[in-house]
């Protein structure tokens, strides 16, 4: 079955206590792509490096899709991305802001 982590563009509370597996990897997700690499204390290798500014859109998309996948497999063992697309956002001046949602598949043995 294929999942979909869209990631808000505002904060959401860390559930220490998520229902299922899936709520669990799909926060675990969520906090790899919205934390930059280094950010986070206690666990400074959590997140992505995002020196990503100013390039044109579609390279942008290609080396965040890289960037997030890369991430995703190291942090993330028990995920398997099948797609990532990006919601363009052209709001309050912020043109071309890109919002990644991403699409995983729970790996063998995860369950």
């Amino acid at each position: 079955m294929e999942y979909t982590v869209d990631i808000p563009t505002a904060g959401t509370w860390v559930n220490f206590s998520p229902a299922s597996l899936v709520e669990e990897v799909k926060q675990n997700i969520r906090t790899i792509a919205s934390t930059a690499l280094g950010s986070a204390p206690g666990s400074r290798t959590i997140g992505v490096d995002w020196e990503l500014v100013d390039e044109p859109i579609n390279i942008a998309k290609a080396r965040i899709t890289g960037v997030l996948m890369a991430a995703i497999a190291e942090q993330e063992p028990r995920v398997q991305i099948t797609r990532i697309d990006f919601h363009e956002q052209d709001t309050a001046g912020m043109y071309g802001r890109l919002v990644p949602i991403i699409r995983f598949i729970l790996a063998e043995g995860a369950a």
